[in-house]
Order: structure tokens, then C-alpha cells, then sequence
């Protein structure tokens, strides 16, 4: 007899961006009104902001673990305003296999951090290690 296996769609839910786990990470970093623009996405059990570009942001990117859920993150966010040009790429994050990517496309490499951290909008100079939907190669979502 064959194993068979039920193949589900993910569950993802939308909640305000404060209950992101890295709300607090961005309200420093991001200008506060792509901030209140921004959305909670809840894969799992972890809700992680995702940043909409303008302003001085550029592109961000939301890190997930398999095409299933980066296809669901990109149908969640294609009718906000903010997240142009959605496309999903293989990303090589320690912990992500792919990312959902918004806005302009990021370079191939960065020239320093400060390059980087520019595209993604960032408004504070400190230079932290970022959560995976933040601001490093991504988003990030954030990125």
C-alpha cells in the first residue's frame, strides 16, 4: 500500500505590527511611518514585520524555510501598497531557504555595512546584528 502524504497550504495570519517579534528591532531602525505601514506575518508560531520600501528603504526581503510558505508570504503581501516587484528568490541565510523580496533589487555585493544597511532604510547608525527579516541580505522581513 502507498504512503500517502496530505500536502496543506501554510497557515499564515496578519496581525498589527506591533505584535511582530521584532517590532521593537525596527521601531529603532526604520522611519516610523513605514513602521506603522508595516505588517505582522505570523508563520507557525512567530509573527516578524514585514517593511514596506519608501522613504529612504529601498527593497526588504521576509526570509522562509520552504517555496510553500514563501509563495503564501508573497500572496499576503501582493495587495498592500509598499511591496512592489514581489518575487521570491533561494536565499543562503544561515536559517532561510528562500525570501520573498520587495522594491528595487539588491546588489550582488555590497561595497561595506553602511551600503547595505542604507538600502534597507536604516535610520540609526548602530550596526547590530539584525534579525533574519531585517536588513541583512534580504529583509526580514524584515525584511
Amino acid at each position: 500500500m502507498p504512503l500517502v502524504t496530505s500536502v496543506t497550504e501554510p497557515t499564515l495570519t496578519v496581525m498589527p505590527p506591533a505584535e511582530a517579534y521584532d517590532f521593537d528591532y525596527f521601531s529603532t531602525r526604520v522611519d516610523p511611518e513605514l513602521l506603522s505601514a508595516s505588517i505582522a506575518i505570523r508563520v507557525f508560531r512567530i509573527p516578524l514585520l514585514a517593511v514596506p520600501t519608501g522613504a529612504t528603504r529601498r527593497g526588504g526581503w521576509f526570509g522562509v524555510d520552504s517555496l510553500a510558505i514563501a509563495r503564501a508570504v508573497q500572496d499576503v503581501l501582493a495587495p498592500f501598497s509598499g511591496f512592489p516587484d514581489l518575487r521570491i528568490t533561494r536565499h543562503d541565510a544561515p536559517r532561510s531557504a528562500y525570501a520573498v523580496e520587495w522594491g528595487d533589487r539588491p546588489p550582488a555585493t555590497w561595497s561595506d555595512d553602511d551600503e547595505r544597511l542604507a538600502f534597507y532604510g536604516r535610520t540609526s547608525p548602530d550596526h547590530s546584528r539584525a534579525p533574519s527579516s531585517a536588513v541583512s541580505g534580504c529583509s526580514p522581513a524584515a525584511s
